[in-house]
């Protein structure tokens, strides 16, 4: 039975889903629906720039024919048929192209902003992931020594060494270590859910095992004046405003070409044919090329309010490319700084988990001589595991860190 037990559980770790961080992302960005959502936004943007682009010029064609008969003697026939391209061109078609193109830029530029955002959140989620996991393995530690304690405590109980009290300590505290391990457990199998939810993936969370080989800490020295330049530059958000106020710009301009002259122009194969039956001078041909050129202008009052609309509206874009420059600006200073006090904090645990290691093989030994009581012990324990848990969350904090630092500055993961 037990070999049967070994089997199905290496035919388990077979099929496992080992995914690494990159795996997680690219999952995401192919099957996340809010990134197809924005996709097919993008889709339609580009549609509405061709449609723009061909406003210029159309293909045109027409044809007729007819004939006419009152009586035996009066019968003719008209044929007409024309081909040819027509042209139009004006400001105001070359500022609705641009226009056009300034909004599929911005359904880019949303696209790119929505799949960085689940970029990060699979970032957060999966390093959630190896928390819980890095936790659990610890639990799992921390209870197979309880166990191991408590029955050297049943031990040193049964010979004497120890009283009733002491015993009932060391079973209550592997009762909770217990307890701790199915809590660690399932807190895996959540954190586990939600990445498998983000990337919107059929999975079994028992069945994915994530890869991860974490990077050495480096003294990194960042540069705050190149830090702002590359996120003025690639800041979805900066980017997405700037495009704004292009476009409000080019709107503006568009008010102003309801009083500029529009030109159209054609040019075209025209043919027709009329032939009277009874009378072959009263019949006749005519075919040829034929251009026409017309100018229009629209002069009215009525756009002068959209005029002073528009400039409102420019003026209040600036400020609000400014406010949000400023804004990233700022976001890059706190987190240059929350990153150095995630990297203070992760020495600083460091060196807490090596304290606490100390302390808890002296109070080891001075327990087992009889010189520490079992409380003293067990809060040495404690300490030892606080400071172990500590470590985890310092580890995973500066590596968040560092990714949510790149996200501000529209680095890509």
């Amino acid at each position: 039975m037990r070999k049967i037990i070994l089997i199905i559980a290496a035919v388990q770790i077979a099929f496992a889903a080992s995914m690494t961080l990159d795996d997680c992302i690219k999952t995401a960005e192919k099957n996340n629906l809010g990134v197809q959502i924005s996709g097919s936004d993008r889709e339609i943007s580009r549609h509405s720039l061709i449609d723009a682009r061909n406003r210029f010029f159309d293909l045109t064609g027409k044809g007729s024919y007819s004939f006419y008969a009152d009586d035996d003697e009066n019968k003719n026939t008209t044929l007409s048929a024309s081909a040819g391209v027509e042209g139009r061109l004006s400001p105001l078609l070359l500022h609705n192209y641009k226009y056009s193109k300034l909004s599929d830029k911005n359904s880019e530029i949303t696209y790119e902003s929505v799949r960085n955002e689940i970029r990060y959140t699979i970032i957060n989620s999966f390093f959630q992931v190896l928390i819980s996991s890095e936790k659990l393995k610890l639990q799992r530690d921390i209870s197979e020594y309880s166990q191991k304690k408590f029955d050297e405590a049943q031990l040193k109980y049964s010979m004497g060494n120890i009283s009733k009290s002491d015993l009932l300590s060391f079973e209550v505290s592997k009762s909770s270590d217990v307890i701790d391990l199915k809590a660690a457990e399932s807190g895996l199998k959540k954190s586990k859910q939600n990445l498998i939810h983000y990337m919107n993936a059929e999975l079994n969370p028992d069945e994915l095992e994530l890869i991860y080989e974490p990077a050495a800490i480096t003294a990194e020295t960042f540069s705050e004046t190149e830090l702002f330049d590359e996120a003025l530059k690639n800041n979805p958000d900066v980017s997405v405003q700037r495009n704004y106020l292009s476009m409000q710009e080019l709107s503006l301009k568009m008010e102003y070409d309801n009083y500029l002259p529009s030109l159209t122009g054609s040019l075209g194969y025209e043919y027709s044919k009329y032939d009277d039956m009874y009378n072959d001078i009263m019949s006749r041909t005519s075919d040829g090329i034929v251009g026409r050129l017309g100018l229009s202008m629209n002069i009215t009052y009525s756009g002068l309010n959209g005029i002073d609309k528009g400039k409102v509206s420019v003026k209040k874009s600036r400020l609000q490319l400014d406010n949000q420059t400023e804004s990233v600006k700022n976001e890059i200073r706190l987190k240059l700084l929350e990153l150095e006090n995630q990297k203070n904090n992760l020495e600083l645990a460091g060196k807490h988990v090596e304290l606490a290691k100390e302390n808890l093989d002296l109070a080891d030994k001075l327990f087992f001589i009889g010189d520490k009581s079992a409380t003293d012990y067990l809060q040495a324990r404690n300490d030892f595991i606080k400071a172990e848990y500590n470590k985890i969350n310092a580890q995973y904090n500066y590596i968040l860190s560092r990714y949510d630092l790149f996200n501000s500055l529209g680095r890509k993961p």
